[in-house]
Formats: structure tokens, sequence, C-alpha cells
């Protein structure tokens, strides 16, 4: 008795699984529509340019940024050399977890015209590696991009400097 009840279910799931495809409704065939051919007529070239971008005015806004896992983070120090007859503006590395392990790092240091200039530190890092531009006497945006393994390259640092720190 077990046995023809067992066959009976596998009967009926075979019967299920072949007929499962058959019950879909058919689709309907596609239908096109004749359209009207577009009509051409000669265009006379233009004379004008194109509309270039307009190039950054002024230093710009610091955008946000990011912090690199504990093990890839350094530590930077910004600062002018306060000689407002031949100004410099140095960013250097001041240590942190990701000497050993951080493949780059790539500064850009942009004037309050716009200009900007960039540069770059590789391993090995050390305490002191820094990198100079020359500056404005009043203020200036640094960016700080550090290239680490699995995380790739991120903004760590992104702020206006002023030139002088002013002592109270």
């Amino acid at each position: 008795m077990k046995f023809s009840v067992l066959i009976v279910c596998l009967v009926l799931a075979v019967a299920f699984v072949v007929t499962a495809g058959c019950t879909q409704n058919a689709t309907p065939p596609a239908t096109t529509v004749p359209t009207a051919s577009p009509v051409t007529t000669p265009v006379a070239p233009q004379t004008t340019a194109p509309a270039a971008t307009a190039p950054q005015v002024g230093m710009g806004t610091p955008e946000p940024t990011q912090t690199l896992p504990p093990n890839y983070q350094l530590e930077f120090t910004v600062q002018g050399n306060g000689n407002t007859a031949n100004p410099y503006m140095g960013v250097g590395i001041r240590g942190g977890n990701g000497m050993n392990f951080d493949s780059r790092v790539d500064v850009t240091f942009t004037k309050p015209d716009g200009t900007s200039q960039q540069s770059y530190m590789l391993p090995p890092f050390y305490v002191g590696q820094n990198v100079t531009f020359p500056s404005s006497t009043y203020q200036n945006r640094v960016e700080i991009w550090v290239t680490a393994p699995t995380v790739g390259k991120v903004k760590t640092y992104d702020e206006i400097v002023a030139f002088k720190s002013i002592n109270p």
C-alpha cells in the first residue's frame, strides 16, 4: 500500500514539472507601427567655439575629508615659514602608523588667486619629511591625499591655512 502511494505521488510530481512550462500565457506577437521618415534639412556649420568650462576662481571651499583606518593613519603639520619677504608653506609628516604601509602622499596647494601646485611624497616615509610651496602671505588652501593599500586614495586633509598664526 505504501509503495502505491509513493508511485502516485511521484507520477503527480513529474506531471507538475512537465506541465509547469506549458501553463504560461502566450506572448502576443510584436506589432510594428510605421513612422514617417524624418526630413533632413541642411544645417550651416557652426562658427562659434564650444563653451569652455570656467576656471575656478580663488581657492574654492574645503570639502569633506575621510579618516583612514588606524593602521594606515599619518599625521601632518602645515605651517608657513613666517618670512613675508620670501613666503613659503611647508607640509610635513609628523608620524603615524601608516608610515610603513602607505604608498604615497599627494599634496595640492592653492593660492588665493586660484593658481595651484601639486607635489608628492613617496616611501620610505620619515618624521620631518616635507614638501614646500611658495605661498601667499595671507591664506592658502592645502589638500592632502594618502594612498593606503586596502583603502585606496583618500583625502585626509582639506583646509584653508593662514600664513602666520596669530599669537595673543
